[in-house]
């Protein structure tokens, strides 16, 4: 009697999980929003600094920039990348593997104070990252975003580098 109604019981909750998960509604499509392009000016290079437990850091900071999008527009006055080069570990391409810190600030079109804090893997030339913003008034939004970011590197024949950084905003699952 008392395994007859283990039985049951077991039976009962196993259809019960299976027709749940079976009933279940696939998972939301992650959609994202442009948010804005940053470009970034390089200035001169510092390193290779070596790193203990191997690798090596670069940096490189930056001599201006913009931030243009729909509903932010800003100047860079500062900031710097300065990338964490692991020398022992390739991609697919065999570039060595970033780890990018890169970190900026300056003002919006409407004098209001930013900064910017992005982190990330990839390569020198391709990179995913995600970008922690702060900055107030009708921009307060930024910086409960999850902003995520993949960088292009624009050559200029005889002048400086420029980075453009294309920013995306992906919701937030409730």
């Amino acid at each position: 009697m008392l395994l007859s109604k283990l039985g049951t019981y077991y039976t009962t909750i196993i259809s019960a999980m299976s027709s749940s998960s079976a009933d279940a509604a696939p998972p939301a499509t992650m959609n994202s929003t442009y948010v804005f392009t940053a470009s970034v000016t390089l200035g001169k290079r510092y390193g290779p600094i070596p790193m203990v437990g191997g690798g090596m850091r670069i940096v490189e900071p930056f001599t201006g920039g913009t931030i243009d999008g729909p509903n932010f527009h800003a100047t860079i006055e500062g900031g710097h990348a300065s990338p964490i080069v692991l020398k022992d570990t390739t991609n697919e391409d065999g570039g060595s593997v970033q780890y990018p810190y890169i970190y900026v600030y300056g003002y919006t079109s409407d004098g209001l104070p930013f900064y910017i804090q992005e982190e990330g893997i990839g390569n020198r030339a391709s990179q995913n990252t995600r970008l922690i913003i702060n900055v107030g008034g009708p921009h307060a939004y930024l910086q409960t975003s999850y902003v995520i970011a993949q960088m292009r590197f624009i050559e200029n024949e005889g002048g400086p580098t420029t980075v453009a950084v294309d920013c995306y905003s992906i919701p937030m699952i409730a």
